[in-house]
């Protein structure tokens, strides 16, 4: 019995393992693709999720690099969101002349508010901009990320090479020739590790349950076998029986 028991035992605790919760693995908000070309204009999605359980996303606020003149910038109407496009004066304006008011300008920063993004979902904000710098380099997008209970989340740590990623890291584009993107050697990439879903779950609860009834009839039957099999008869009353057959 002791066997059983412990195998027994044994798969409960492997199945409690498996379905425990695990700490849920925090995103942040991201730009995509992270790499242009220099020179060039580009469509880029700023990703940003809800990490809180009880407040929803409320305002959204993108801050252009000062070191990089986007003058030209349309965005993609996101349904119950109003985005508000903030501009500077460039310090050359007059010689692109009067004319053409937009290369005069160069975007400063984009407000998304209005809408409302909940617990456990995110939201993807698109921008088409340009031209990009002809100078290889990073351009970095401060976000601010404001919930309806007041708290302001600001996603501006720039990231270093060959440091920890910061606790709030800000979104980040890197600017890079043409020909040294396609002599780039391909990055590997890592095998997402599979979180168990509801079904893989239901699954496993389902071969568990059935390796217990298993070991559970395994068991009956063991006890039933224990108990319909007769005692060995003692050794006196064996020899009687022989020497009373044996006897004339």
């Amino acid at each position: 019995m002791k066997p059983i028991r412990a195998v027994a035992a044994t798969l409960v605790a492997g199945v409690a393992v498996l379905l425990a919760p695990t700490s849920p693995a925090w995103a942040h908000v991201t730009v995509s693709p992270s790499v242009a070309t220099t020179g060039g204009h580009g469509t880029f999605a700023f990703k940003v999720p809800d990490e809180r359980a009880d407040a929803n996303t409320t305002r959204v606020e993108v801050v252009f690099p000062e070191n990089a003149q986007l003058t030209s910038v349309s965005l993609r109407p996101v349904p119950g969101w109003k985005a508000t496009v903030t501009t500077r004066q460039l310090p050359n304006a007059a010689s692109a002349g009067p004319d053409d008011e937009a290369a005069n300008k160069a975007v400063t920063g984009i407000v998304w508010e209005g809408g409302a993004i909940k617990p456990g979902e995110f939201q993807v904000f698109e921008v088409s901009l340009g031209p990009l710098p002809t100078t290889p380099g990073q351009l970095v997008f401060k976000a601010l990320q404001t919930y309806s209970n007041g708290e302001v989340v600001r996603w501006i740590d720039i990231p270093e090479a060959g440091a920890p990623r910061p606790e709030h890291p800000a979104p980040v584009i890197d600017v890079k020739p043409a020909d040294a993107q396609a002599n780039a050697p391909a990055a590997a990439t890592p095998i997402p590790t599979p979180t168990p879903t509801g079904d893989s779950v239901a699954r496993l609860l389902g071969w568990a349950g059935l390796a217990l009834g298993a070991l559970a009839l395994l068991t009956a039957a063991a006890t039933g076998l224990r108990r319909r099999t007769p005692a060995p008869a003692s050794a006196p009353l064996a020899e009687a029986e022989t020497a009373a057959r044996l006897s004339p």
